[in-house]
């Protein structure tokens, strides 16, 4: 069986992946969800300091505090970019990256330069707050993510929180070259609730980037956080996954 880390995107944290997670492990699968430093359980730990690089760390961190090896690293929206950095930290502890709907950034680029253009604008706009000591970028509707039904709302209550633009706006800096790991996207087939936001799919152009790369492509018919609305779907996808990176 595979061993699964599951990296979250902004304003969640690993508790977001809970309906995946319990999927694979009845599969028979070891799963890790850790939260981001400033998000979920560790919103406390939010400061100025907080970036790019931080959350690099602490997957960098996980996989080494926890000795794991042949690792099935999952990455979802933000989370791309922490998985580009720590795939090229440290190579020789991962067995594939997975990209679920997720920035797909190139050597020198910030989430915000990646994304379609005029999204950088809009994102920074919504983080202005002139009494703010952190520069935050505050939850997006949940609509925005394809999350309508009354029962997810209301699981997912207030847990969620404010993200830091400083993590947006640092370039991701790769020192290894383009990786060699097996890569595979998974791209969200409905893309209205990110249309209505912001006028355009802020991700178009990172995936773009992906079928150009030659990556795998695979689809779940649903909208941007399917571990919500689709998590059988996204849990089905890891695990044929696992077996094909067992064979």
């Amino acid at each position: 069986m595979a061993k699964f880390v599951l990296v979250h995107g902004a304003f969640t944290g690993g508790w977001y992946w809970q309906r995946v997670s319990q999927r694979l492990r009845a599969a028979g699968h070891e799963v890790w969800s850790p939260s981001l430093t400033g998000a979920g359980e560790r919103n406390h730990l939010l400061d100025a300091s907080v970036n790019l690089a931080t959350h690099i760390k602490d997957i960098v961190n996980t996989l080494i505090y926890e000795d794991l090896h042949g690792v099935i690293l999952v990455g979802h929206s933000y989370g791309g970019m922490v998985i580009t950095g720590v795939a090229d930290q440290v190579p020789k502890r991962l067995a594939r990256l997975v990209y679920l709907d997720a920035a797909y950034p190139k050597n020198g680029q910030n989430a915000t330069g990646g994304f379609a253009e005029g999204t950088g604008d809009t994102l920074g706009k919504m983080a202005e707050s002139p009494a703010a000591e952190l520069e935050l970028l505050p939850p997006l509707p949940l609509q925005a993510y394809g999350v309508v039904d009354p029962d997810d709302i209301a699981w997912i209550g207030d847990r969620r929180v404010g993200h830091p633009m400083a993590t947006l706006n640092e370039p991701l800096r790769l020192n290894n070259g383009p990786t060699k790991l097996p890569r595979t996207y998974i791209r969200c087939t409905d893309r209205s609730g990110l249309l209505t936001v912001f006028g355009a799919d802020p991700l178009q152009p990172m995936y773009e980037q992906a079928v150009a790369d030659g990556v795998e492509i695979l689809t779940v018919e649903s909208g941007h956080d399917a571990m919500i609305t689709a998590p059988g779907q996204v849990a089905e996808r890891l695990g044929n996954l696992a077996v094909a990176s067992a064979s």
